[in-house]
């Protein structure tokens, strides 16, 4: 077999990039309805827009996330990372949590 081949084998086979094959268990929203008012702005509150991240006086790459309007522009990459882990820095979330704000951006990001 040549070196192209098993590479190809190798690395082919390992990459997906499904979201609902990668978990499940986050993209499945056919019973929940996330609500921006009463779940997701909890959880941005309380976890995202904290002194040194998010809050009013941000200056890092996302910046502030204290109303609905900062939120929803970044909607998309507030999901990516979050289910990837990769935020919020120095703590975790749920996978209810991650759940809710899954949804709630996979459903269009509502001002509900």
């Amino acid at each position: 077999m040549s070196a192209g081949l098993i590479l190809l084998v190798l690395f082919g086979s390992c990459y997906n990039d499904r979201e609902d094959l990668l978990y499940p268990s986050i993209t499945d929203c056919n019973t929940l309805n996330a609500e921006y008012a009463a779940d997701i702005a909890p959880i941005i509150q309380s976890s995202c827009a904290i002194p040194g991240c998010h809050d009013a006086a941000s200056g890092n790459k996302g910046g502030p996330f204290i109303n609905f309007t900062q939120v929803k522009n970044k909607a998309a990459i507030i999901k990516a990372q979050v289910v990837s882990g990769a935020m919020p820095q120095g703590l975790s979330l749920s996978q209810e949590q991650i759940k809710l704000i899954s949804c709630w951006v996979d459903s269009g990001a509502p001002n509900n």
